[in-house]
């Protein structure tokens, strides 16, 4: 045989093969030129990445409805048809803002490590300017509005983490801890008992609150959409042009000047034509469609925020006081819930990572005081003869200062200060 036809034989016994693994397969499959003709393999390999994808067309209300139906049904509850309904409603910028608005309200506090009330800043090191941390507050807080999680320790090395990541959600089996191999498959892996690589989060219910809020914000997005095409049909005065000549050559140039003043307030037409421009007589139509985006955000504000004038315009100083301090009794209930989150899920699997952490120490949010306040309290002390620390007046005040007053003792046995200069 010749040289030429041995390469030849050769190449055709090479076979190239691709390997595939990961969440999306439950085992590894291989796919070479010998499989070409095995349509059953292919098309299962084909299936399953297609179903990985997600899905961007918009979700109406019947989505929703075989969304609850995937999660709440008694054999194996999926969790991904609804996830797609909350990556879709999120798109609604009214939404977003009122969930950002909870969220930054919780997480963007000053997390510490304390020792019986005392911050420790050794300890502190571990989490303070941390990106890991950071995104570990954000999505644990997101289960608020997502529904459970499971936030994955992904890189790390003893007493180091430098990686988290959030495990997708369609794998989750709601309420059973068991994470699937694929999001339409049946086998599963139990990670109840692991709880140092892997954290649990759920701020809410299972389901999260996003469920009750996918109704308001898909009717909303039909308002649009009909507002849109009112405006169309009325927004835009008609213009018609009476011609005298029969001609359709006359007829279709004079369309094509019709077409082409566009929003220009003159046009130029041939002796005998008349331009009659038909006006929307009811200006207040619009209001219908208005009015009910209006009554369906403040909606979605009082289910996200249990109040309205935070992102309203308030009707008086007094009411705008109540909302708020109603938006502040539900983050505080938010911070209580990471606090936990942190003291009994993260905590414990940073010393399992190899991190020193002393028995008795917890992440706390450190105190942090209110320069318009703490003045008028600082006054009051003073005034009673109480001298205040230069440590202290310039972390509160934010001023560096060169000296302090010197502290005299009255006849009663008081102590005030002393601005330095004698008598």
């Amino acid at each position: 045989m010749s040289s030429r036809n041995k390469n030849i034989a050769s190449a055709q016994k090479r076979v190239s093969t691709v390997s595939l693994s990961g969440n999306a397969i439950a085992k590894k499959v291989n796919l070479s030129s010998a499989d070409a003709g095995d349509i059953t393999k292919i098309t299962n390999l084909m299936v399953d990445v297609i179903r990985r994808q997600r899905r961007l067309w918009r979700k109406e209300i019947n989505d929703w409805q075989a969304a609850r139906y995937a999660y709440y049904q008694s054999d194996i509850p999926r969790f991904w048809p609804m996830q797609e309904v909350y990556d879709d409603i999120l798109l609604d910028g009214h939404l977003t803002a009122v969930t950002e608005d909870r969220t930054l309200r919780t997480i963007n506090e000053d997390f510490i490590f304390s020792i019986d009330g005392i911050k420790d800043d050794n300890l502190t090191n571990f989490i303070e300017d941390q990106e890991w941390f950071d995104y570990v507050l954000e999505e644990a807080h997101k289960t608020t509005f997502k529904g459970e999680a499971y936030l994955w320790i992904k890189d790390f090395e003893k007493g180091n983490i430098k990686e988290v990541e959030l495990i997708d959600r369609g794998l989750l089996v709601p309420g059973q801890k068991i994470l699937l191999y694929d999001i339409n498959g049946n086998k599963g892996l139990d990670v109840s008992e692991v709880d140092d690589i892997l954290l649990y989060a759920k701020f809410y219910s299972n389901i999260g609150i996003l469920e009750k809020a996918a109704v308001y914000t898909i009717l909303k997005r039909h308002s649009w959409g009909s507002w849109d095409e009112f405006e169309e049909l009325f927004g835009v005065p008609i213009r018609i042009a009476k011609v005298a000549s029969q001609s359709e050559t006359v007829k279709n140039e004079v369309a094509g000047w019709l077409e082409e003043m566009g929003s220009a307030p003159y046009g130029v037409f041939p002796i005998g034509t008349e331009i009659d421009i038909k006006e929307n007589s009811k200006a207040d139509s619009f209001n219908v469609f208005y009015m009910k985006i209006q009554a369906l955000d403040k909606e979605l504000s009082k289910l996200i925020l249990h109040q309205t004038m935070t992102t309203e315009n308030g009707a008086s100083k007094a009411q705008g006081n109540v909302h708020e301090n109603t938006l502040e009794e539900v983050v505080k209930s938010d911070k209580k819930k990471m606090l936990s989150f942190l003291n009994k899920r993260l905590v414990p699997a940073m010393r399992k990572l190899g991190y020193s952490i002393p028995d008795n120490a917890k992440i706390t949010i450190e105190k942090t005081k209110d320069p318009e306040k703490q003045i008028k309290i600082d006054s009051q002390l003073m005034s009673n003869g109480y001298v205040l620390k230069q440590q202290y007046v310039e972390e509160v005040y934010g001023v560096e200062i060169e000296s302090m007053p010197i502290a005299q003792t009255t006849e009663d046995g008081t102590k005030k200060p002393d601005n330095g200069k004698k008598p």
